[in-house]
């Protein structure tokens, strides 16, 4: 008999990007009845996925540094986004939202107070913050394996980031490095048309952007965003 945490773990088998009630009811071998029960709507089960997904992430504490804990937040939130093609958009959407997820930029906010940064600052950090690397996987047409399973264990692309901080490799490991690279291959796509209309002083630092990996082209826009919180701070 399925219980809710077989149907969320079937939602995340199956990934954000496809993720339909028929699709679970499917997978468990359960009536449509018997998942409605548990979830009311699509989305009210993909909300608690995306919390099962954000629980299975490991997420920094703050320290003595409001700027490597800004950091590392930043690259936690990246395992998440890839680990789970689809949800970023799910996310931008608005179409969920759950404690896990609410719990977590809470989290970012307190410690940003205790960091010294006044109320408003800390909720726009926090949102600006999401949304540069919510914006990283924007462009990636959500893809899944063909036999349906999830893109890979959230702590599967753990690692160092590009600057020695906690945060994704660029590797191949299951559907974490396969959203990565599709992110490469869609800026290619996107930009590489149009590369020649750019000032050339512009071009060769498109083409490395382009052409180079996403994470380290992501590391220089976290560290100029940091850059600018730096002046922020009382």
């Amino acid at each position: 008999m399925a219980d809710r945490e077989a149907i969320i773990a079937a939602a995340l088998g199956i990934g954000f990007a496809r993720l339909t009630m028929p699709a679970v009811a499917e997978r468990l071998g359960i009536s449509h009845s018997t998942l409605y029960r548990y979830f009311p709507s699509r989305d009210a089960l993909a909300a608690a996925a995306a919390d099962r997904a954000v629980d299975a992430i490991e997420w920094p504490e703050p320290d003595d540094d409001w700027r490597a804990f800004l950091t590392a937040t930043a690259w936690a939130h990246w395992r998440l986004f890839a680990a789970h093609p689809g949800l970023a958009q799910e996310v931008t959407a608005l179409r969920l939202t759950g404690p896990g997820l609410v719990g977590r930029e809470n989290r970012t906010g307190v410690a940003l107070l205790g960091y010294g940064f006044s109320a408003e600052d800390s909720v726009l950090i926090m949102d600006m913050l999401a949304e540069l690397v919510t914006q990283a996987f924007l462009a990636v047409l959500p893809q899944g394996s063909d036999d349906g399973e999830p893109g890979g264990d959230p702590g599967s692309s753990g690692g160092s980031g590009p600057g020695g901080e906690s945060g994704p490799d660029d590797g191949s490991d299951g559907g974490a490095g396969a959203a990565i690279e599709a992110a490469r291959r869609r800026r290619r796509e996107l930009i590489g048309p149009w590369m020649h209309t750019f000032d050339p002083r512009l071009r060769g630092v498109l083409a490395d952007a382009v052409a180079g990996s996403p994470a380290a082209w992501f590391e220089r826009k976290l560290g100029l965003f940091l850059d600018g919180v730096a002046g922020r701070r009382r």
